[in-house]
């Protein structure tokens, strides 16, 4: 014999699902109106569509600085550690980074975070005042950072081909390379040259909120131009062995 209908856990089954389908469908602008005001910076975003689990952004300007395009889709994986997990592709003018991103209850994790970024193109965008060339590599297994104050963990390398840097010309400075690793709550960088005109030995640290620490040490090699050696005789005068050291905080 059939039961009759429970005609309150009917209403109340099309009501969850009315509400699920509200969530999933809930357009990224929406969401956008509502934290926009929150962020350090002045962001506006360009050409915004799709929801806050599939979605697209033509433009993004910080500080009146346009950014790029950014691009995201939602992974189911992340609910099994209750975070929303994203896969981002950014894509500034010359360049291409793809990452996964999750976000915890107190924790902004970066995964995967792979591409390249051309300087010159990033030196012009963000009104650097000096002229960059070459390419930045990215490769960051991982970036985890803990109530966006202390770095949790780090990983990678970040790679600057055929660096070149200066005014009124770009001198050559050689293939540079920063390891990245935490330290003490800081992303540390550890900073090395391949044997280029520039010789780089050093670290720098940095961590949310905070000005990046330098504490390097900087040679110009006898195949560099002589302009280089020039502009870091300004830095301070070489020891007995050539190198000058060199500290500095920068915002």
């Amino acid at each position: 014999m059939l039961r009759p209908l429970d005609w309150k856990r009917m209403i109340a089954l099309a009501l969850l699902l009315y509400l699920i389908s509200l969530i999933w469908n809930l357009p990224a602008s929406f969401v956008w109106e509502r934290v926009k005001d929150q962020l350090p910076a002045q962001v506006e975003l360009h050409g915004l569509t799709g929801t806050i689990w599939s979605g697209r952004v033509n433009r993004i300007d910080v500080d009146g600085i346009d950014q790029g395009a950014l691009r995201w889709s939602w992974r189911p994986v992340g609910l099994l550690t209750a975070a929303i997990e994203l896969d981002l592709g950014w894509t500034p003018r010359k360049g291409d980074v793809r990452a996964t991103l999750q976000v915890g209850t107190d924790t902004l994790t970066l995964e995967n975070v792979r591409g390249r970024l051309d300087a010159a193109a990033m030196a012009s965008v963000n009104k650097a005042p000096f002229l960059l060339e070459g390419t930045w590599l990215l490769d960051v297994p991982v970036l985890e950072l803990e109530d966006m104050e202390h770095v949790a963990q780090a990983e990678g390398r970040l790679v600057w081909e055929a660096a070149a840097g200066g005014l009124p010309t770009a001198l050559s400075l050689g293939d540079l390379v920063a390891d990245l690793q935490e330290n003490d709550g800081w992303l540390q960088f550890s900073l090395s040259d391949q044997g280029g005109p520039l010789g780089l030995q050093g670290d720098a640290r940095w961590r949310p909120g905070q000005a990046m620490e330098l504490d390097t040490r900087l040679q110009a090699r006898a195949t560099a131009e002589a302009g280089l050696a020039g502009g870091l005789a300004l830095l301070g005068n070489p020891a007995a062995d050539g190198w000058i050291s060199w500290r500095a905080r920068l915002q």
